[in-house]
C-alpha cells in the first residue's frame, strides 16, 4: 500500500473540477443515496480510463483527433448539465425522486468526457506506479480516490440534513450551474484550440 498514491488520489479529488461538484451537488439538492448513484458512475470511469492505460492506450490521451472529439461533446454534455441545474434550481427537494440509473450514467458521461482525466491518470501511472507492484499502487490511488469522494458526500450530507434551506440550496444550484457553464466552456476551448491543430 502506497501512501502517496493514497495522497495522490484524495487530494487530486478534492481539486475543483466537474466530478466533485457533481457528487457534492447531487448530494446536497438530493440524498446521500443519490451521491453514491453518481459516484459509482464516476468511479466506473475512471475504472475504464486505469484499465485502457494499463493495457498500453497511453497514447490515446495525446492523439489530437481523440482530445478533439472528448472535449468537444465533453463541453456539450456539460452546458446540459448546466443549462438543466439552472432550470431546476428551485426545485424542492423532496420533488426530487432518486433514478439510479440516470445518475450512474450523469457520473460516468461527466467522467469520461473530461480529458483531463486522462491526462491525470497518465501523469500519475507513469512516474509514480512500478511494475513489481502495479496492483498495489492501482489499488492505492483508488482508495485515495474513493475516500476523498466519500469524504466529501458524508459532509454534504451532514450540511443538508442540518443545514440546507430552500434558500441556500437555490444558492448551491446557481453556483453549480455557472461551474458546470464555465467547465463547459473550458472545454470546448480545448476542443478548438485543437480543431485548430488539426487544420
Amino acid at each position: 500500500m502506497s501512501l502517496e498514491l493514497i495522497a495522490i488520489g484524495f487530494l487530486a479529488v478534492l481539486t475543483p473540477g466537474p466530478d466533485i461538484f457533481l457528487t457534492i451537488q447531487t448530494t446536497l439538492n438530493r440524498s446521500l443515496k443519490a451521491g453514491f448513484g453518481v459516484l459509482s458512475g464516476i468511479l466506473t470511469g475512471n475504472a475504464v480510463i486505469i484499465g485502457i492505460l494499463f493495457f498500453g492506450f497511453a497514447s490515446l490521451g495525446e492523439n489530437t483527433y481523440f482530445q478533439f472529439i472528448v472535449s468537444f461533446f465533453g463541453g456539450l454534455y456539460l452546458l446540459y448539465v448546466a443549462k438543466e441545474i439552472f432550470i431546476h434550481r428551485k426545485d424542492s427537494m423532496e420533488s426530487k425522486n432518486v433514478d439510479a440509473k440516470n445518475l450512474y450514467l450523469k457520473g460516468l458521461y461527466i467522467n469520461l468526457s473530461n480529458p483531463k482525466a486522462i491526462i491525470f491518470f497518465g501523469a500519475i501511472l507513469s512516474p509514480f506506479i512500478h511494475q513489481n507492484t502495479i496492483i498495489f499502487d492501482l489499488v492505492s490511488l483508488f482508495l485515495g480516490i474513493v475516500g476523498a469522494f466519500l469524504f466529501a458526500i458524508f459532509i454534504s450530507d451532514i450540511f443538508r440534513k442540518n443545514l440546507l434551506t430552500p434558500r441556500v440550496s437555490f444558492f448551491i444550484n446557481t453556483f453549480s450551474s455557472v461551474l458546470f457553464f464555465l467547465f463547459s466552456i473550458e472545454l470546448l476551448r480545448h476542443a478548438v484550440s485543437k480543431l485548430q491543430n488539426i487544420l
